[in-house]
């Protein structure tokens, strides 16, 4: 009796975790369906109430519109090219940058290790202001070349710090005696061990460089530069008014903005989780 009360019960809390997770699924997918189907309304100017599950007429043309009236590819260009190109950047040079902190010694290394971890106390918006006077100063507003303060961060460097200090230093001495020097050592040895830390470094950048608008805002004067976030703002700005095709373009521009943070992890989950445990397999 006491076992198939122990198996009632172990299916019982199974199936409330399920139901509990199947629930949660819904209240967090529940909006982006709204978005979705209400993007599929034609001529919606004004959301509507109560909202239509399932309108009764669904088509393509807030998205036609949507690219036929505003520069959408090339906010999605620019975008691109900045999202990208930084999380590149970001992971070359914040993966060298820990394999230097947390492989080797060298003079100034504590003092360093401080102010890298003074930085990620400090947040961006407490740097806009002195990063507009500076790229205004020096000609980069309405250019790519105003993100080259992301292409290396404190948290990335943390990030792949903490992931290198699981690998076993043998392995870089077992390198030297054979003949490889850092470089080698860090592109061949080491690298190749930290992949899903890579990943998971490169999707939080991407999504945060992808999704950003306060930046952009600032740095940015010429529509022809705007990234995606930054001309979706306006039309979200003329949807209020009633204005530039409605709410329903909105909404499309808004789903064309989602898509490309849904493929990523739909793509890199395996290695994002896996990044995720970076502490895990960490020897003292």
């Amino acid at each position: 009796m006491a076992k198939a009360d122990s198996k009632i019960n172990k299916t019982v809390k199974c199936v409330l975790k399920y139901a509990a997770l199947v629930l949660l699924s819904i209240i967090v997918v529940f909006p982006f369906y709204i978005m979705l189907i209400e993007s599929l309304h034609p001529n919606l100017v004004t959301f509507p109430y109560p909202v239509e599950f399932w309108p009764k007429v669904m088509s393509l043309w807030n998205y036609a519109y949507l690219f036929s009236q505003y520069p959408v590819f090339k906010w999605i260009i620019n975008s691109l090219v900045i999202s990208v190109g930084t999380s590149v950047a970001q992971l070359l040079l914040c993966s060298m940058a820990a394999f230097g902190f947390g492989r080797t010694e060298f003079r100034g290394r504590k003092i360093l290790l401080w102010l890298l971890m003074l930085m990620l106390v400090v947040p961006i918006q407490t740097r806009i202001l002195p990063l507009f006077i500076i790229m205004s100063d020096i000609g980069w507003l309405n250019t790519y070349l105003a993100w080259i303060p992301f292409i290396v961060d404190a948290f990335g460097i943390f990030l792949m710090m903490q992931f290198m200090a699981s690998i076993p230093k043998d392995l870089d001495e077992a390198s030297y005696i054979d003949g490889a020097g850092l470089w080698t050592t860090f592109a061949k040895v080491i690298s190749p061990q930290t992949k899903p830390a890579m990943v998971v470094l490169m999707t939080f950048n991407f999504i945060n460089q992808w999704n950003d608008f306060l930046y952009p805002l600032i740095m940015v004067r010429n529509d022809k530069m705007y990234t995606l976030q930054l001309g979706l703002s306006n039309i979200f700005s003329s949807a209020q008014r009633g204005e530039g095709g409605g709410v329903g373009v909105a909404l499309a521009g808004a789903v064309i903005s989602f898509i490309p943070t849904l493929v990523i992890f739909i793509a890199f989950q395996k290695q994002i989780v896996s990044g995720m445990n970076i502490s895990a397999g960490i020897k003292g």
